[in-house]
C-alpha cells in the first residue's frame, strides 16, 4: 500500500534558500563598515603606541648616555616620518622617500616612515623635540597628531619634563579622555 499523503518532505525551496542569502547579505553589509572602523582604529592604536614607546626610549637614552637625543619630524607629500637619533637636533631627518639620513656623527636610533598610502599621518607642532642628558627634560615641547584619513586620531603631548600624555581626538579610540 502506498501512502504518498504520509511522507513528509524535508529540505529547503528555492524560495526559502534565497531568503537566507539575502538576509546574511544584509547582515554582512551591516557588519563591514564596523569591521573597518575596528580596523582604522587598531592601525592608529598600534602607531600611537609605537611612537609613544619612542618618545620614552629618546627619555631614557638621553639620561643613560648623558647625551642630547632628538626626535625629529617631517611631512612630505608621499607620506610622513620621525627619526629618533643623536647627535645635533637637524643631523638626521627623513628623505622624500622615507630613508633617513644623518650628516656628521649622528647616528639613527629608531625611524618610522608612514607612506600616504597606510591613510595615518604622524604631524607635530615642532619640528625637532630634544631630550636633555640630565633629567630627560626637553625643549621644545609639542603636541604630535597621529590621525587616520576618516578622522580617528589620537594626541601625545609632552611636557617640559619630557613625560608624556595622550588623548584621543575622537571618540572610540582606546579608554583615553578626549582631548581639551
Amino acid at each position: 500500500m502506498n501512502n504518498s499523503k504520509s511522507v513528509s518532505q524535508r529540505g529547503l525551496s528555492g524560495v526559502e534558500s534565497l531568503l537566507a542569502l539575502v538576509v546574511s547579505a544584509l547582515l554582512a553589509a551591516q557588519a563591514l563598515p564596523a569591521m573597518q572602523q575596528l580596523k582604522q582604529r587598531k592601525a592608529v592604536e598600534l602607531r600611537a603606541q609605537a611612537l609613544m614607546t619612542d618618545l620614552k626610549q629618546a627619555r631614557s637614552e638621553s639620561v643613560m648616555a648623558a647625551a642630547q637625543y632628538h626626535i625629529r619630524f617631517r611631512q612630505m607629500p608621499g607620506g610622513s616620518c620621525y627619526v629618533l637619533h643623536s647627535g645635533r637636533p637637524n643631523d638626521c631627518s627623513c628623505d622624500e622617500s622615507g630613508q633617513a639620513m644623518c650628516i656628521g656623527e649622528a647616528q639613527v636610533l629608531r625611524h618610522e616612515w608612514l607612506p600616504s598610502s597606510t591613510r595615518i599621518t604622524i604631524r607635530a607642532n615642532v619640528g625637532t623635540m630634544s631630550f636633555n642628558a640630565r633629567q630627560g627634560a626637553v625643549t621644545s615641547t609639542g603636541s604630535i597628531d597621529i590621525t587616520e584619513a576618516s578622522g580617528l586620531g589620537i594626541r601625545h603631548i609632552v611636557s617640559i619634563a619630557g613625560r608624556v600624555r595622550s588623548c584621543a581626538l575622537s571618540s572610540g579610540i582606546g579608554n583615553l579622555p578626549a582631548c581639551a
